[in-house]
């Protein structure tokens, strides 16, 4: 898989492609099964996969409030795409030019010029363009004089909710991380790399690994019941805190991890933090005493949670 950052650095000629676009926010089940149906026609047509996505995304460049919250930042993306074994992610910087682009344009210049599109594989609800005027009428009609194919993947639903982003996020507001997780088709997790606190974790007993969340991050402040993968050591059990923090004298969103039985130096590595269950709300305490006691309740209740979902963890 090879990542090119903008149009500029298209150095290769291609010949035929196969292409789908999209935020892909999640790579939940839905845009799973586009990447299904663009791995079928690879392997019939032998012709490389391009996945077109716009960082920023076009929502966040344009700032039309509410903004949506991230799933997944580039760098998650690219992980979980990596296991579709896509050729090529064209990631394009989203700015005032593509936000004006006719979608005739677009498809003329960018999908067919540059990239010689064969097939062009989309969810049913596609839009795209200026104003978001293009669509797949459009597409199918330019498909006819200039010799590439639609492909329409209908969206796919679990208890007759759909799997979207959007419905994603929405459970995950409402702290149902089993169903954002049914909708995702994995469990939802976040990485990052992990920094210095105020080392009051360890004052209290309990030392935490910390990591700096981005603002816009799906999950609701409070504690989490969680397992963590990290270097040399897979499904450790812990528990982990989102909240707003004093960090380099700025105010920001930390995400704190206490796991269980385990002593590790985890400065500076990446860990991947899985969630299973919301344990509370976020609460401020008075003093270090009621929030050390707090936290012992905690972890009580994060044990017997994963003494019952065993399952959870696999050994």
């Amino acid at each position: 898989m090879e990542l090119i950052r903008g149009i500029h650095n298209l150095k290769k000629k291609f010949f035929h492609s196969i292409v789908t676009i999209g935020n892909f926010d999640g790579i939940h089940l839905g845009h799973q099964k586009i990447f299904s149906s663009a791995c079928e026609i690879r392997k019939k047509n032998n012709i490389p996969i391009i996945l077109i996505l716009f960082e920023p995304q076009p929502l966040e460049f344009l700032k039309i409030k509410p903004l949506p919250k991230r799933l997944t930042i580039l760098r998650e993306k690219i992980k979980y795409l990596s296991l579709w074994k896509i050729n090529y992610i064209l990631c394009i910087k989203f700015n005032s030019f593509f936000a004006s682009l006719s979608p005739e344009d677009f498809i003329i210049n960018i999908l067919i010029n540059k990239l010689c599109m064969r097939f062009i594989i989309i969810g049913d609800d596609f839009r795209f363009g200026s104003k978001r005027h293009g669509n797949i009428s459009l597409l199918e009609n330019i498909g006819k004089k200039n010799n590439f194919q639609v492909i329409k993947i209908a969206s796919m639903n679990y208890l007759n909710i759909k799997i979207s982003s959007t419905n994603i996020r929405n459970a995950l507001s409402n702290d149902n991380i089993v169903l954002a997780n049914k909708l995702l088709g994995r469990s939802f997790s976040l990485s990052g790399t992990v920094i210095h606190g105020n080392a009051i974790g360890r004052l209290l007993g309990y030392p935490t690994a910390n990591i700096s969340l981005n603002n816009n991050c799906a999950l609701n402040n409070g504690v989490y019941a969680i397992t963590a993968h990290v270097p040399k050591n897979k499904n450790l059990i812990g528990i982990a805190n989102i909240g707003v923090k004093l960090y380099q004298e700025k105010k920001k969103r930390i995400l704190e991890v206490h796991l269980f039985n385990i002593n590790l130096n985890l400065y500076e590595k990446k860990i991947e933090i899985i969630f299973h269950k919301k344990i509370r709300n976020e609460k401020i305490f008075s003093s270090l005493e009621k929030l050390k006691n707090q936290i012992s309740r905690d972890i009580i209740k994060v044990k017997i949670y994963f003494k019952k979902y065993s399952n959870f963890i696999k050994k």
